[in-house]
């Protein structure tokens, strides 16, 4: 009975780290002085992700960074979703076949904003 318990922990712990091995089939980095990097791994899974990013002035004050990158998994339905990104001072923004999109704007908001847009707001004068 102790040998079997023992056979079924040993089974199980295989199987698990089976499924789990994601070990890295690649990977590289680099990281420059100046702020510049890259980055890239592929993983035995089929997950793999690349990401390049710089440093960058967004204004006089206040620098930041600018990434480009994407990455890719197999999904549960054995399908390949892909992500690119780029995230900097205009935030993050994906794009994906997957990812969903927001609905078309309605006609009756696109002539509001043109309104505002060519009567911009003036405040009142003041009467003393």
């Amino acid at each position: 009975m102790k040998s079997l318990l023992i056979l079924a922990v040993f089974v199980v712990a295989s199987s698990a780290t089976s499924l789990e091995n994601n070990d890295p089939i690649s990977q590289e980095s680099n990281v420059e002085y100046n702020g510049k990097y890259h980055y890239h791994y592929e993983l035995r899974d089929g997950s793999k992700a690349t990401q390049d990013g710089v440093l960058k002035s967004v204004n006089s004050k206040q620098n930041g960074e600018a990434v480009h990158g994407k990455y890719s998994f197999v999904g549960d339905d054995g399908q390949t979703y892909v992500v690119s990104y780029t995230a900097d001072e205009n935030g993050y923004r994906a794009v994906g076949d997957h990812l969903p999109t927001p609905p078309p704007t309605p006609e009756s908001v696109l002539k509001a904003l043109e309104y505002i847009r060519t009567h911009p707001y003036t405040a009142p004068e003041k009467k003393h």
